[in-house]
């Protein structure tokens, strides 16, 4: 294969069509021909989000700075908060909390397994939240949380409702105006197939009330969403510099996942997800998120302690495959696989080659291979 095939958490591999706009005559962002199509970027992100009666916002800015503005443009000292931990990205909500300093708990689940809605009803009975910041799938650790059910139980005690979107939007289903929530973030370089450093937010109606009537100041210069909406409402409206070429591409992929139409593309990847597990499970590979909650984007498997990154270098060096191995203590055994954006069949079909060969190079036995 010519390029390496990446399939990593992100970012993903991009069309030729995205990988053309990044290589395209510089263009100045005060140039009304780029105010024209970050216009159209802005109104391209509603659609993938399915957010046609909330307040849309695209900038520059990893997913990081996309969780960054949400708890910074939410949060105020010594607001209590929660965040529902089911992995490494799950944390993140937390610590970035007590940077803005909010009294923040956790509500953590044991690797590999889904937070439960009936514990989060349970834990809202006994305190009163401002917000509640959840991921809706968690890289880390490959888990796919019920939000759609979390969501409901945050929004009937009247606490505003945060989702990590990052690994999900253009990839697993996720509309917007049926879930209820209050926050949607995502970035540029997973489902939707663009290239890293691009961040995509929704909010509704009620998070913008709640913005708009603070009794402190935002407490960050870049990431504050009532800076940004300004640009929103007019792209003329100068704050910062955008990555013009990046927002162009992020504008094409999603004019891409437009003409392919969202729901056929949740469909598309819930297609790959099973096609995935299915080939990992016929190889007696132990999955790490649980069953009936195991990511359509990314999946978590184990291998003999010590292997995991015999098998990736394995995969680097001799088939041009990128894969990643776990965080922390399951470094030395995991192994993660990103399969969303524009992967294809016939690149499913060389992976799995490609796999079988490292395991066999490496000295993994499988029962059918």
């Amino acid at each position: 294969m010519k390029d390496v095939l990446l399939m990593i958490p992100g970012p993903t591999n991009i069309s030729d069509a995205v990988r053309s706009v990044m290589g395209e005559e510089q263009v100045g962002h005060s140039e009304p021909r780029f105010q024209e199509r970050f216009a159209e970027l802005v109104q391209l992100a509603r659609y993938a989000f399915r957010n046609d009666t909330g307040f849309q916002y695209v900038f520059t800015g990893t997913g990081t700075v996309a969780m960054e503005a949400a708890v910074s443009s939410t949060v105020e000292n010594g607001d209590k908060t929660l965040v529902l931990n089911s992995g490494y990205f799950g944390h993140r909500w937390t610590e970035i909390n007590e940077v803005y300093g909010a009294k923040v708990e956790e509500l953590s689940t044991s690797f590999g397994r889904h937070v439960s809605p009936s514990d989060v009803k349970k834990k809202l009975q006994e305190t009163k939240y401002k917000a509640v910041f959840m991921t809706h799938v968690d890289t880390g650790t490959t888990i796919v949380n019920p939000i759609e059910e979390i969501v409901k139980e945050v929004k009937a005690v009247g606490a505003l409702a945060v989702v990590d979107g990052v690994c999900s939007v253009g990839g697993i289903e996720l509309n917007f105006d049926r879930l209820g929530a209050d926050l949607v973030l995502t970035g540029s370089q997973k489902a939707i197939a663009a290239p890293p450093g691009g961040l995509l937010i929704a909010t509704s109606k009620e998070m913008e009330e709640n913005i708009g009537r603070r009794k402190s100041p935002i407490s960050t210069y870049y990431a504050n969403l009532l800076t940004w909406k300004r640009v929103m409402n007019d792209p003329k409206v100068y704050f910062a510099t955008h990555a013009t070429q990046l927002m162009l591409a992020l504008r094409q992929a999603l004019l891409e996942v437009k003409e392919e139409g969202i729901e056929n593309r949740w469909k598309r990847h819930k297609a790959i997800g099973a096609n995935i597990r299915a080939g990992l499970e016929s190889r007696g590979l132990e999955m790490v998120a649980e069953s009936g909650f195991r990511a359509d984007t990314v999946t978590g498997f184990l291998v003999p302690e010590g292997k995991a990154a015999e098998v990736q270098s394995d995969l680097r060096v001799k088939h041009q495959i990128e894969v990643a191995r776990g965080l922390g203590e399951y470094s030395g055994r995991m192994i993660r696989v990103g399969h969303f954006g524009n992967l294809r069949g016939d690149q499913i079909e060389y992976f799995f080659e490609a796999l079988d060969d490292a395991f066999r190079s490496a000295g993994i036995r499988t029962p059918s291979h």
